[in-house]
């Protein structure tokens, strides 16, 4: 009824008005279009989708050129990935008394490579600290469908764990 009093020629103005302003005000009609879209669609549903991956090392891993185990875990990113999320846990024991923790050393090389190139890079020495690494990551990714890396190098003797996850559409 709002409306009701409105001539069909003012209506056709204001019709027109609301299709024309946007085009002289710089505005684009196809994001015109997808905003009036987006609107009437309403917001995307999001849930985190999980990865894991467990690796075991030992003193035989470490024959070759770099002493070390080396690992590259691909992650792929859906298109419209808002975040991800890694956590990695590290844990190095003693191979001949494992309950004599004093003796688990190890060394650990992390690198996370955004598509973009950028890296984040940890490296953690069990000596003098604790036997087991822990550490989180949080990225804003770019929305567009990419992939990321995660390498580990260690050295020594245990196991390791890393999960991802992604905040993608559903």
């Amino acid at each position: 009824m709002g409306y009701a009093f409105l001539s069909v020629q003012k209506k056709v103005l204001l019709v027109t008005l609301i299709i024309v302003l946007p085009v002289i005000s710089g505005c684009v009609v196809s994001d015109t279009v997808e905003k009036a879209k987006r609107f009437f669609e309403g917001p995307p549903s999001y849930e985190w989708s999980k990865m894991t991956y467990e690796g075991e090392f030992g003193w035989l891993d470490m024959v070759n050129a770099n002493l070390s185990k080396e690992e590259t875990h691909p992650v792929y990113i859906k298109n419209g990935t808002q975040y991800l999320n890694i956590y990695i846990k590290v844990e190095f024991s003693n191979p001949i008394v494992p309950d004599f923790e004093l003796l688990s050393q190890g060394r650990l090389n992390l690198t996370i490579i955004s598509p973009s190139g950028e890296n984040v890079t940890k490296t953690y020495c069990t000596a003098a600290k604790s036997r087991i690494y822990e550490d989180y990551f949080t990225f804003e990714t770019s929305g567009k469908e990419e992939q990321w890396n995660i390498m580990v190098k260690v050295m020594g003797y245990g196991k390791y764990k890393i999960v991802t996850q992604t905040y993608s559409p559903s």
